[in-house]
């Protein structure tokens, strides 16, 4: 038979662990949080990453630490963070094209849509098409004569099978009823060098990675990818759209953001993605992505989430398209 005293004391017992278990849940995060990126350093996600983890950091109180996991067209640092458990100590920064688009194409430990929530869209961009002076080549209308007069031998490189940048470049290869040779990087980082060693004659990358090699005169523009040009960009902005050449169907916007594992309690993803809702108001954010050249385009996490669907199904028509016979 229980007495009052062995009734106070277990809720006594009782209220203290609901105390504890609030205060443990409030200290979220104690540790600092693994940013997996699933390219290689050098791109523009890396970039983008150096101005805002500082500042996610101070919001959540920890240190945010960017950790590369390129390799596998990006699946390699996906699939990692897909089997990571879902305690908010591990999270994504990726892009679309790995999300939506590279998961239909090749068999992966992981369902895309099933498998994250996102934090919050940063911004989207347009790739460019460049080459670099020694190759002579000076528009698209150049690459085109020399790839038709010599079939298969100029090199494309880009970020990886059914990437951003692969994808439009077999887009326009079929377009333009050419042959090359497309050659695949771990990412923008790697694909810029590539064009920057005089490896390759053309090369996918954004308007981030490669002004500084544009103003010192190493690169040369040649399309932006798109129906518009980089309107306003203060380097490329005179630099004509593929739909301006008149290859309309060659289109690619890179959607880049931030993802968590399924299945975190409500509170820690919902931290998370207040975390990125203040990140996009900080004045010293604005102004370093501005510097970069894209700005800030943001939607919160939940919105992101609830096009991802129909986002999904539009790449299911596009591999379709491609891969026709």
């Amino acid at each position: 038979m229980r007495t009052p005293f062995s009734r106070a004391v277990t809720a006594v017992s009782l209220l203290l662990l609901a105390v504890s278990g609030s205060l443990f849940a409030a200290s979220f995060p104690d540790r600092p949080i693994t940013l997996v990126i699933p390219l290689s350093p050098g791109g523009s996600h890396d970039l983008h990453a150096r101005g805002i983890t500082p500042d996610l950091g101070k919001i959540l109180g920890q240190p945010v630490v960017v950790k590369f996991l390129p390799g596998g067209a990006g699946m390699k640092g996906t699939g990692f963070v897909a089997e990571a458990k879902p305690d908010g100590y591990t999270i994504l920064f990726t892009h679309n094209y790995f999300d939506q688009m590279v998961p239909q194409t090749r068999k992966v430990p992981f369902d895309a849509l099933k498998s994250f929530h996102t934090l919050g869209r940063i911004n989207y961009s347009q790739p460019m098409f460049i080459t670099w002076p020694g190759t002579k080549l000076k528009t698209l209308k150049d690459v085109v004569a020399r790839a038709k007069a010599d079939p298969g031998r100029m090199t494309f490189g880009h970020s990886g099978v059914w990437s951003v940048m692969y994808t439009p470049m077999m887009q326009f290869v079929q377009a333009a009823h050419i042959k090359v040779n497309l050659i695949p990087h771990k990412g923008g980082g790697p694909t810029l060098k590539a064009v920057l060693a005089h490896q390759d004659d053309v090369g996918g990358v954004f308007a981030t990675q490669s002004r500084p090699h544009f103003k010192a005169g190493k690169i040369v523009p040649l399309v932006v990818v798109g129906e518009k040009r980089l309107v306003g960009d203060p380097d490329f902005g005179n630099v004509p759209s593929m739909t301006e050449l008149g290859y309309p169907t060659v289109t690619s916007t890179m959607d880049r953001i931030f993802m968590a594992p399924a299945g975190m309690p409500p509170d820690r993803l919902n931290k998370l993605r207040s975390a990125f809702d203040q990140l996009v108001k900080q004045q010293a954010v604005k102004d370093f992505i501005q510097n970069l050249g894209d700005g800030i385009k943001y939607m919160n996490g939940s919105d992101y989430d609830a096009l991802r669907p129909a986002k999904y199904e539009t790449f299911t028509e596009l591999i379709k398209t491609m891969t026709a016979k």
